[in-house]
Order: structure tokens, then C-alpha cells, then sequence
């Protein structure tokens, strides 16, 4: 892994396999991919958590990590800090930052909604994480892997403050049920999307190209938000295994989802969707789900 940082908004990217000596981020900002000269700093955060730890410290009293005060050469160097880290490290012993790197983009050219012909989508970010949003529908693509990033930042948030009273959390689903399935194309390849339900158990259906990344339309990014909160990916699923958010395609249960989610469906249908203009607290308006998501992870 070899991380670089915009010197703007600092998103962070994997330049490993990436030839050009500069790339663009979603922000404006040209990204050099030649990274400063590596530094050799004191460990003072935990390299699994990122939390602090003492000179004499073995193991993390907070996550109970063994903490590693011998980064191997082939560790990630931090981005902002340039520190050597262990291998596998996912925060900077020296710092702390977290190591979150995103999809390199390479195209500038706005993807288009897979679900509103002919409008554009419009990237945003979502604390430090680069998503697009259609202006129309309130869909959010995710690239890659920030599904997956965005939902641990929420599950750590939950880990050291508990489940928070407030909007996201103890809440009904918020997502429209649609009356017909319908399978997304992907914004990138337009190929045809799996359906998945997020988790397994959640109940909220994302639309995955396992090249490109996750669509998700209006609400669903906000109903993944409230069941990380209230400890969904916690405990144990029904396939034996801790909480997880893998989007692995299987066909199996892709039908088996798709099957239960027509029931759902089929018993909803005289539901009304919900006003997507609704107000959280007073005198302060949320325009999409992308700014309801970017406030919570500050």
C-alpha cells in the first residue's frame, strides 16, 4: 500500500498501481503520487484503533491490540505524518490518523444517476470520504469500498459513545419500498447491480457491482446509519459469524433476499413515501442524505 493525502480536503488514496505523476480529487485539488521521504517516529497511538498509548505499553488498554514498536519496511507510511507503520496497520502509530484510502478516480467526467435518466451526480464529501450524490433523487454512489469505510467510522463512533439519543438512532426505516424490484445499472460499467441486503439481517436493500462500488437510494445510506447504531452489526448473524457488512455476490441469497423483500413489499404497497424534505431539530434543514450522514461524522 502506498498512501497519499490531497492537500486539500485530505482524502486519502492507494497510488500503488497508479502510473501518472499526479491524480485528481473529487474536491479540485491535484494529488502528487510521489510521497514525501519516509520518517521514522516514536509509537504513541495504537496501530488497530489509534488510540494512546504509553512508552512501556504492550498491549492497547483500549482495544487490547498487542501494539507493534517495530514497523516492518514494507508497513504503510502515514500520509500526513509520513511515519513508517507495522504491516496491516490501520491507523499511524505516530499520529493516529485512521488509514482510509479511497478509489482513484480516472475520469473527471460526472457519473450519471442509475436512476434519473440524464441527470448527473454530484460529488460530495462524507467525513473525509468522497461519495456522489444525484441532485434529484437524493441516491448516494459509493465507490468501492466507502460503503464499508463510512459504516466503520458510524460503528467506531458507537463503540466509544454508545447508542446516541437523536436522529439516527432508535428510528423507523426511512426508505421508500418500492412497488417492482428493479435492478440498477452500475454508474461506472452499467452492467446490471446485485441486490443485497445489507449485513444479511438489516432489511435495507443496496444495489452492488462488486468492480465498482454501492448504490443506495434516498434514505437507505440513513437506515444503514441506525442499525449500526443500535448495535446490528454487534452480535452474532445467522450465518455464525460477528456482525459483518460484506457484500460478497451469492446467488443463493440474493433470491432468498429478493423473495422477502417482494412480501414486504406486497404488504406495503399502500404506504406512502416518505416526505424528503423533513427537518431534524430546530431551524436547521437537511437538503439530502448526504448532509444528514456528513453532520453525524464529524
Amino acid at each position: 500500500m502506498k498512501l497519499v493525502a490531497c492537500p486539500q480536503c485530505h482524502a486519502q488514496y492507494d497510488v500503488a498501481d497508479v502510473g501518472e505523476e499526479a491524480i485528481a480529487c473529487p474536491c479540485g485539488a491535484k494529488v502528487a503520487t510521489s510521497p514525501p521521504a519516509v520518517v521514522d517516529a516514536a509509537v504513541r497511538r495504537c496501530a488497530s484503533c489509534g488510540a494512546l498509548v504509553d512508552e512501556a505499553e504492550r498491549v492497547c488498554t483500549y482495544c487490547q491490540a498487542a501494539v507493534s514498536r517495530n514497523p516492518a519496511p514494507a508497513g504503510p507510511v502515514c500520509p500526513e505524518c509520513y511515519a513508517r507503520n507495522p504491516e496491516r496497520a490501520g491507523h499511524c502509530t505516530a499520529c493516529g490518523i485512521a488509514f482510509l484510502p479511497q478509489p482513484v478516480r480516472r475520469s473527471t467526467d460526472p457519473l450519471e444517476c442509475p436512476i434519473c435518466p440524464g441527470v448527473r451526480l454530484a460529488a460530495r464529501s462524507l467525513g473525509g470520504l468522497w461519495v456522489d450524490e444525484c441532485p434529484m433523487c437524493l441516491g448516494l454512489w459509493a465507490p468501492g469500498e466507502v460503503l464499508e469505510r463510512i459504516v466503520e467510522r458510524v460503528r467506531e463512533k458507537r463503540r466509544r459513545e454508545g447508542t446516541p439519543e437523536g436522529s439516527l438512532a432508535h428510528r423507523e426505516r426511512r426508505a421508500d419500498w418500492q412497488a417492482v424490484v428493479s435492478y440498477r445499472r452500475c454508474p461506472v460499467c452499467k452492467e446490471g447491480m446485485h441486490r443485497k441486503n445489507f449485513a444479511h439481517r438489516s432489511g435495507v436493500i443496496v444495489d452492488w457491482c462488486g468492480s465498482h462500488g454501492t448504490w443506495l437510494d434516498a434514505y437507505e445510506m440513513e437506515d444503514i446509519a441506525a442499525y449500526v447504531l443500535e448495535g446490528g452489526l454487534e452480535g452474532p448473524t445467522k450465518e455464525g459469524k460477528d456482525g459483518e457488512a460484506n457484500l460478497t455476490a451469492d446467488p443463493a441469497r440474493a433470491a432468498a433476499s429478493l423473495a422477502a423483500e417482494q412480501l414486504l413489499v406486497e404488504e406495503r404497497a399502500r404506504t406512502n413515501a416518505p416526505d424528503l424534505r423533513r427537518r431534524f431539530g430546530p431551524q436547521r434543514a437537511f437538503k439530502g442524505i448526504g448532509d444528514l450522514i456528513a453532520e453525524f461524522l464529524k
